[in-house]
C-alpha cells in the first residue's frame, strides 16, 4: 500500500506522496478520485521526489487531475513535511523545473516566490478591451459588466481583479476572463484595493477562484499575485519604488504576508499544519 500524508495551509489542503513509495502508477482518474471529497479529499495532490534533500522535485495535480505549475500554500505544506519527516529547515522545492527556495522558522514558513511577469492581454472580437500599461479594462456588453484587472505569471497564470464590487460579479467575471484568454486562469478578486492604495497599512481582502479547484479557503500563489499587483499599483500611483515592505492578505482561511525586498523578489510567509498519515486504497 502507498503511504500518504495530509497537510493543510489555512484551509487549503493537500495530499503528499513520496515518489519512491508509490506501489502502483497513479492515473489521472485515480488522482481525481483521491482528491474527491467523497474519498480522502484535497485541493491538490503532490508527488515529491526526496532523493536529493536539498532539491525536492514535485509533481502537482489539481482536483480534476490536471497538472499545476505553482502552489504557494502547497510549497509551504511540503516544507513542513520535510521538516517533520527529515528535520530539514530549508530546501529548494522545484515545480515545473522552477525552484522555490523555502525555509521554516518557528511556526512560519517562508517561500521565495521570485518576480512577476506581467502579461499582455489577448485581443477579443466580442469584448471591448482597453489597456493602460499593465492594467486591462473590460466592457462586456453581453454580460453587462465592466471591470479592471492585471494578468501576470508567477509560475502559474493569474488575473487579479481590483474593481469596486468585483466580488459580487465574480462568476460573470470568471466567465468573461475565460472567453478572453480561451482557458481557465487563477482569478483573484480584491475587495478593498482603493482602501489599500489610500492606506498601505490596510489588510487586503481577497477571494481566489483557483483553476481546477474552484473557490478555495486560501491560495498562496493568489495572495502573492494580488500583493505583486498592489505593490506595482501603489508604486505607479505614488511615483516611487517600494523596497523592503510587506502586505497582509486576508482570505477566508486566514492571513498571509507577502514581502518585497530590494531585489524586487517576493516572499510568501504563513503557517501550515500536519493533519496525519494514511494509505491509499
Amino acid at each position: 500500500m502507498t503511504p500518504y500524508s495530509k497537510l493543510n495551509s489555512q484551509g487549503n489542503d493537500f495530499i503528499l506522496i513520496e515518489k519512491h513509495k508509490i506501489e502502483t502508477k497513479l492515473t489521472r482518474d485515480m488522482i481525481e478520485n483521491y482528491c474527491s471529497r467523497d474519498s480522502i479529499g484535497c485541493d491538490q495532490l503532490f508527488i515529491i521526489d526526496t532523493s536529493d534533500k536539498s532539491n525536492i522535485k514535485c509533481e502537482v495535480y489539481n482536483q480534476d487531475g490536471s497538472i499545476a505549475c505553482q502552489c504557494g500554500n502547497g510549497i509551504r505544506a511540503t516544507m513542513l513535511y520535510l521538516n517533520k519527516k527529515y528535520n530539514l529547515y530549508n530546501a529548494n522545492i522545484i515545480i515545473c523545473n522552477r525552484p522555490y527556495h523555502s525555509k521554516i522558522k518557528d511556526d512560519l514558513i517562508y517561500i521565495d516566490m521570485g518576480m512577476p511577469n506581467f502579461m499582455k492581454c489577448p485581443c477579443s472580437e466580442h469584448i471591448s478591451l482597453s489597456s493602460d500599461g499593465i492594467i486591462t479594462s473590460v466592457d462586456d456588453k453581453d454580460s453587462n459588466i465592466n471591470f479592471s484587472f492585471i494578468p501576470l505569471s508567477i509560475g502559474n497564470e493569474h488575473s487579479v481583479v481590483f474593481s469596486p464590487n468585483c466580488l459580487k460579479n465574480k462568476d460573470l467575471i470568471s466567465k468573461t476572463l475565460k472567453k478572453i484568454f480561451g482557458y481557465e486562469m487563477n482569478i483573484g478578486f480584491i475587495e478593498n484595493a482603493k482602501e489599500f492604495l489610500n492606506n498601505s497599512e490596510s489588510i487586503v481582502k481577497l477571494t481566489v477562484n483557483e483553476r481546477g479547484a474552484g473557490y478555495t479557503e486560501s491560495c498562496g500563489s493568489g495572495a502573492t499575485a494580488a500583493a505583486m499587483c498592489l505593490f506595482r499599483l501603489f508604486e505607479l500611483e505614488n511615483k516611487h519604488e517600494i523596497n523592503n515592505s510587506n502586505i497582509k492578505i486576508q482570505q477566508k482561511g486566514g492571513i498571509l504576508e507577502v514581502t518585497k525586498n530590494h531585489l524586487n523578489s517576493f516572499e510568501l510567509i504563513g503557517p501550515s499544519s500536519y493533519d496525519g498519515d494514511g494509505y491509499l486504497e
